[in-house]
């Protein structure tokens, strides 16, 4: 996969990005995407705060590790390939999000410790194992991702919750992500926007379903 960078990245002009976005809605996390790390100010930011970076393929992978950032700060989102799971964990990440079986049962097979799993929405449940724990669910708004398409996304993984604490794989927490393997900018206002819609999202979701609140993440920048 080729690697694609922002021209012209533009993040948010404030120092911490996850304290704005926490005055919209307290308990919501932030995550950057590796590539948007690019942006010096957003790296040092996201290395002094111990934000979650979110990787994608063996491009981002040498992203993180040239730019020191720490494998426990990393979350790695499988693709069509194996190899770079394989890498991820020697380079000691032990957060994923996995889409299908094959990711399952590569990391069954080489993880040497436990790792912990955000499931996609072809997984609804997963047999626990010795190594693999699952800690919450993913979801995508596409490649751009307006406020809109980030709260349908975070509607669907809470209609996901629900069915999954039905069979038996209880999920607390949720990630949510665009579907690109390039950076799009956010302005404050966007970003302000998707925290907003994602709030109402949970707030009404979690009424609907019966369902507690879960620890949400945004990957919007």
């Amino acid at each position: 996969m080729t690697t694609t960078f922002a021209a012209d990245l533009v993040v948010a002009p404030y120092s911490d990005p996850g304290h704005r976005m926490r005055r919209v809605a307290p308990d919501v996390g932030c995550a950057v995407s590796a590539r948007a790390l690019v942006d010096r100010p957003l790296l040092l930011w996201a290395q002094r705060s111990a934000t979650t970076v979110l990787a994608l393929d063996d491009a981002d992978l040498d992203l993180v590790q040239s730019m020191s950032v720490r494998p426990n700060q990393v979350v790695f989102r499988a693709g069509d390939r194996t190899d770079p799971i394989r890498r991820a964990l020697h380079h000691g990440i032990t957060r994923f999000i996995v889409s299908s079986q094959v990711h399952l049962d590569h990391l069954a097979e080489c993880a040497q410790r436990i790792t912990f799993v955000y499931l996609g929405p072809d997984l609804p449940t997963v047999s626990p194992t010795r190594r693999i724990v699952v800690v919450g669910l993913h979801a995508d708004t596409g490649p751009c991702g307006n406020s809109a398409d980030w709260a349908n996304a975070a509607d669907q993984a809470l209609c996901r919750t629900a069915h999954a604490r039905t069979l038996g794989t209880p999920a607390h927490r949720i990630v949510l992500s665009r579907s690109t393997d390039a950076v799009v900018p956010s302005s404050v206002d966007q970003l302000d926007s998707i925290v907003h819609a994602v709030d109402e999202a949970l707030r009404q979701g979690c009424a609907r379903w019966r369902l507690p609140r879960p620890a949400v993440t945004i990957a919007a920048l």
